[in-house]
This record gives C-alpha cells, structure tokens and sequence, in this order.
C-alpha cells in the first residue's frame, strides 16, 4: 500500500505495521503528544480516494467515538492528514480472536460466552445510538490481557459502519461487509439495521464454538449464495458434547429474514448463554446489563433489558403476553402429584397439582421467569374468541379445530370434564368466523372434526371414550348418519381424501379404519409389528395415506392396496409420534412427538430434512401447515403454539392464548395443553384450541 505515507501524519510516530485487511493497513503508532502507544489504521488509497466515503468515514468515526460502552474500542483520534485518512485507536496487546482460534481451535463454551457478551454490550449500545457496524467478526474483537484479571474484550472496526437512518450503502451485487459474516439483507441492498450485526455475532460465535464459520464456499460469492439460501448448519453436529437448545439460538439469531431474529444483541447472547448451560451465578458477569439468572427463581429465560422483566402474577394469570415471547417450562420435574394422567396412551393429557397453593406458586415462578419487552409489538394478534357455555358441575376443554373449505366456518371438538374425569358427552360446536356467533351444535361431539372437499358434510368423533362418528349436512344442521365400528376404541384423528370419496378415522386401538362415503361400508389397516397408529392424514394426490405411529415412525401406506409403502423415522429413538401433517403441494411430511420435536422428510425422497425442537417443550400434540408450506403451527403440551419458519428453519414466533394457564376450581387442575391447530384456506388465520374451553383465532 505504497504511498501511504503514514509517517507524515502529524504527531504520530509509525513504529512498525502490525495487521493489514483490504481497505487499510494498522500500525503501532506512538502518539507523541501524550506519549502512550496507539493502533493507527491508514485507510487504502483507493478507498479514501472517494469523496463521499471520506466524509462519512470521519463523520462515522468521530459518532463511534462517541457512544459509551465499556466494550467498543477507545477512538482517540480520526481525520485527514495530507489526503491520507486516519484513525487512531487504543493499542490492545492480547491480539484478537481470530488470532486466538488459529492457535486454539474451538473454545470452549465458557470462553466464548463472556467474548460473545462483551460484543453483545459494544453493538447494542451502537444500534442505540443510531450506528451499525456492518463489520463484526472474530477478528475485529480485540482481547487486553493482563495479569491477574479476566480478558477484557473490545470491539473494533467501525470503518464500515454506517447511520440507520442514512440511505443504502449497499446494492444488490455489491456489498460492503465480510463474506462469512454477511448477513443476507447485506446482499440483497435492503434496509440494514442493528440485527444484521445480531447475525453477523452469531456467525462469530459458532466460529468460536466450532472451529469453523457456518457458511464457507470456494470463493467469496459462493459463501454469499449459502448466506442467502441455505439452512442454518446444526452446530451440535460439529459439537456433539453442546446441549441441543444451542442450536435453536443460532437458528434464531442467524434467520434469513431479520424480523425473526431476536430483538437486540445483548438478547441473543443471554439465550446463548442458557442453552450452553453456564452456571446462574456468573449471569451478570456475562450478561451485563441484563437481569441476573440468579435473581429469577426458576430456570434459565431468554434475558432481556433489566427493565422488561416485572412480569406479576397478575399479569400471568391475565395472559398479558406478548405473541413473540418463549416461555420457560415451568419450574423442576414432574413430581409424583404432578404425573401427567392421558386421555389414552397417546398425545392428550392434563396436569394434575396437588393442592391450589401448588397452583398460584407454579403460576407465580412462572411468571418471574418470563421477562417481556413491551417495547416489541406482537408478531400475531389475537382476533377472535370463542367460548361455549359451561353447565354447573362439569368443565369443558376444547380439544379440536376445523375449518370448513370457504373458511367462513369454524368447528370446535369440546370435550367435558367431570369430577370423575373426562365424560363422553363432549359437543361440537360450530361458529360463524366473521361475526363469532354459534351457528349450531352436535351432540354427542367432542372432536376430531373434519369437513368433507366440499364443504357440505362435517364428521364429528364422539369425543372421549367415544367411538362414534357423527356425519352432519353443514347446510341443515342436522345429523345424517352415525358411524360404528363396533370395536370401542376412541376415535384421535379424521381425515377425508381429497377426492372425498373416503374418510379415514384413527382409532385409540392402534389402527385406522376407512370409510368409503359412497356405500358406508369400512375396512381396517393395522400397522405391521408392534406399531400403532396415532394420527393419520391423507396425500394432497389422495394416493397414500399418512400415519403417525407409537415408535417414532410414521407410515405411508398406498391407498389403492392397503399396504405400508414407506417408512419414515425420527431420531428420538423409541419415541410416540403425536401428529401428522402434509403440506399442501405435497413436497413436506410433519410429524411431532412426545420428546418436544418435530421432523420433516421430503415426500419423495422420504429423506429428514429439517428438525426442529424448542427446548421448552411438553411435547407436541399437534401440526399443521399453512396452504403455501412456508409456516409450520405445532400446538404443544405446554400450553403454547409454535409457529416455525419452514425455509429459514426457526421459530417465528410463539402464541400464549389469552387465558392462559386456567386453574380448574372443580379438580385442582392446571390445564394447558394445545390439541389443536389449523389454518384457515386463505392462510391468513390461525385456529388454536386450549383447555381452558376456548377455541382462538390469529392473524398470521
């Protein structure tokens, strides 16, 4: 980088060059005014050649150097000296971490979260005042290391940085940044803000982790391409000894869409720091600025600002919480008085406490563990209710969702709740979507329900410990025909074929049975083996049928011959699969289980391509795809629906329904459990059911 000339920068005496990068050159520097040494960065030729970057570059700088954090590098100088553009900086002699990972390989985890932190701090106090850096990555993180104290870690660079409300410094095709840090919206030329330094650390910080950067390629616009097309990598791959919960923070802070990433730095670095499973006492020493762990009763949370996190138990019982927020499971494990009692041994299932104190204590921790940033608006709203009548003595739960084809009507399955348990006397009810009045109801109901292609006939299961089912012209209101298999097993799921001409009922016995709506008459499919059937779902080419199964499989049998085709597995080992669903175009297979996870294979190769596990988990209950396949709902056994970005492969957001966690006065119970979810045909509203008796609905 000759004619640079740094020596001819007044007052600074060049001692040797000590790092170079594509647009300048650093050396150790001694600031002969006040005699101390400093890192002065020379920009290239090239670069300070253009008008308009010199001007925001000393602008830029001089704004860095003015935001307070303990964490961005001292800037005690930056300009312009006989066309040369300079900036000098404190010199910090531990080098930076780029250098730290060439020498050490991966780092372990309690190494990397306090640099991770540290860098967290440096950005969020950027983003606030209005600066992005564009430009973070392992070897901007400078490490002063001195004896008898921890590293001090500082962020440096903010040579590309730019203002958030400035214009585009970027257009697609050309991008200013470092290709295996590169947040996609870098690329393409959109609008960039403080969560493309969120994904930037996070690519950092699985560097740290792993050894490696997530995305690399043979050149630097084949590392862009993975940036901006493929999935998260899963870094418990490459680290088998981390827990699992790691990879969904990555999958989360690396989003290819900002909005689904988390709301600031120093919020990504906190869920890092409980999914790697550090000790609660250090919290504040890697989180600063955050709530300390070890003031939050129980388990780890996703921290956020010190000041968003009094949530009361008033607020917890009011449901007052926002859409986004991912709740902790509650507190320790299942105690003997809180067994989970099933309906049968499959996927539906209440939570028995042994007295109400147990309750309002469950309720109270629970919401101390939650912190809020009421700053954030919902990603989802709450856009209707629906609540049936409740007879004196007896609680109703609802335990199913339909939609009918034109989406204007909405059944609900609502099974009813004694003091001996769960009855066969359970309802279903069906609503107008648009005004929220009940139109009819069926009894006995209780769900599943399924609407005909047509629209014109609704199937409604008898409900718990029912085996009927209940055929309804939609148009009358009035019962047409019943259905008997005479076997008296409980009937978990429906499903017409596309064609309309079958209908498949999963039965609690471990079987389905096929009804053909011509002539009525039925025949059984059992699976092969020990396996039994747990839900089932139909082919959009009405050609196969899908079955969840009770060891972590799931089945695709061919309809025309009645025989198992395909067998799909997940990973869980021995493991109940709850659910099943196929995605419209047909290309997705779904299914979600008792260990918390849920799987997706393609149709056609019959390959898993994605898993996706949210660590606080109950257990799945229920999935459903949305008619274009991008979104993926899963109803859970904590109380909570999950909606899952299929092509980014991350949790997009997650619905606490607006009752929350009702305390049933007749049985002591604390109920949450989600059943049931489906989409509306246009997409854009999502059914949830919740044991507290309502049936909701979202605008997604």
């Amino acid at each position: 980088m000759a004619g640079e000339r740094p020596e001819d920068i007044p007052g600074y005496r060049v001692e040797r060059q000590i790092g170079q990068g594509g647009m300048a050159v650093v050396y150790l520097a001694r600031d002969e005014r006040l005699g101390r040494p400093v890192a002065l960065k020379v920009m290239a030729p090239t670069v300070a050649a253009d008008e308009t970057f010199r001007l925001r570059f000393i602008r830029e700088s001089r704004a860095a150097a003015a935001v307070d954090d303990p964490h961005i590098i001292p800037v005690y100088e930056a300009g312009e000296a006989d066309g040369v553009l300079f900036i000098a900086i404190r010199f910090v002699s531990g080098g930076d971490v780029k250098s730290l990972l060439r020498r050490e390989g991966p780092l372990p985890a309690a190494r990397v979260a306090p640099i991770v932190a540290a860098v967290a701090s440096a950005l969020d106090a950027a983003h606030t005042a209005g600066l992005v850096h564009r430009d973070v990555k392992p070897a901007n993180m400078l490490l002063d290391t001195r004896p008898g104290r921890p590293d001090h870690v500082y962020l440096s660079d903010f040579g590309l940085s730019k203002d958030m409300q400035s214009s585009q410094l970027t257009s697609p095709g050309n991008f200013m940044g470092t290709p295996s840090y590169t947040a996609p919206e870098q690329v393409t030329g959109d609008r960039v803000d403080g969560r493309a330094d969120q994904y930037a650390l996070a690519c950092a910080a699985f560097e740290m982790l792993s050894g490696e950067v997530p995305f690399a390629g043979p050149h630097g616009w084949a590392t862009v391409w993975a940036h901006l097309n493929n999935p998260v990598p899963t870094l418990t791959d490459r680290r088998p000894d981390l827990p699992l919960a790691v990879d969904q923070v990555f999958a989360r802070a690396m989003a290819k869409q900002p909005g689904h990433r988390y709301q600031s730095c120093g919020q990504f670095s906190g869920a890092l720091h409980n999914a790697l499973g550090l000790l609660p006492g250090r919290a504040s020493e890697f989180l600063p600025g955050t709530v300390p762990l070890e003031t939050i009763p129980h388990g780890p949370v996703l921290p956020g600002p010190a000041t968003a996190g009094q949530v009361t138990a008033n607020q917890f019982t009011a449901g007052q919480f926002t859409a986004n927020q991912v709740p902790t499971r509650p507190p320790g494990p299942l105690t003997t008085t809180q067994e989970v009692v099933r309906r049968r041994p499959l996927h539906r299932r209440w939570y028995v406490l042994a007295a109400p104190v147990a309750v309002i204590a469950a309720a109270a921790a629970f919401a101390a563990s939650t912190l809020m940033n009421p700053r954030q608006p919902p990603l989802y709203s709450e856009i209707q209710a629906f609540t049936a009548p409740s007879t004196p003595g007896m609680q109703p739960y609802a335990s199913s969702v339909a939609f009918s084809p034109d989406g204007q009507t909405l059944a609900v399955g609502l099974t009813t709740l004694t003091a001996s348990g769960p009855s066969s006397s359970g309802v279903t009810y069906l609503w107008d979507v648009r005004t929220g009045q009940r139109i009819t109801l069926l009894a006995p109901g209780g769900g599943p329900e399924a609407f005909s292609p047509s629209g014109k006939t609704l199937s409604a299961a008898g409900g718990h410990g029912n085996g009927l089912t209940s055929m309804m012209n939609t148009a009358t209101g009035t019962r047409t025909r019943v259905l008997n298999d005479n076997t008296d097993s409980q009937i978990d799921s429906e499903a017409f074929s596309p064609d309309g001409k079958v209908l498949a009922c999963d039965e609690s016995a471990g079987f389905v049975y096929l009804w053909n709506t011509t002539t009525w008459k039925g025949h059984m499919l059992a699976a092969p083996g020990d396996s039994v059937t747990t839900a089932v779902a139909f082919t959009p080419s009405g050609k196969s049928i899908v079955t969840s199964a009770n060891d972590d499989r799931v089945l695709l049998w061919d309809r025309a011959t009645g025989h198992v085709s395909a067998t799909l597995r997940g990973s869980s080992g021995n493991v109940l699969m709850t659910s099943v669903a196929v995605s419209q175009d047909g290309r997705l297979i779904a299914a979600g289980d008792q260990d918390g996870k849920v799987y997706l294979w393609g149709a056609d190769t019959k390959r898993r391509v994605l898993t996706l596990a949210d660590p606080h988990s109950y257990g799945v209950d229920t999935v459903a795809f949305s008619p274009n396949g991008k979104l993926l709902a899963t109803g859970d056994g904590n109380g909570r629906t999950y909606l899952w970005n299929i092509p980014s492969g991350t949790l997009a957001g997650t619905l606490d329904n607006p009752g929350g966690r009702v305390t049933s006065q007749l049985l002591g119970e604390s109920r949450t459990a989600v059943y049931s979810v489906a989409f509306s045909p246009d997409g854009k509203t999502l059914a949830t059911s919740d044991t507290n008796g309502n049936a909701y609905l979202w605008r997604v």
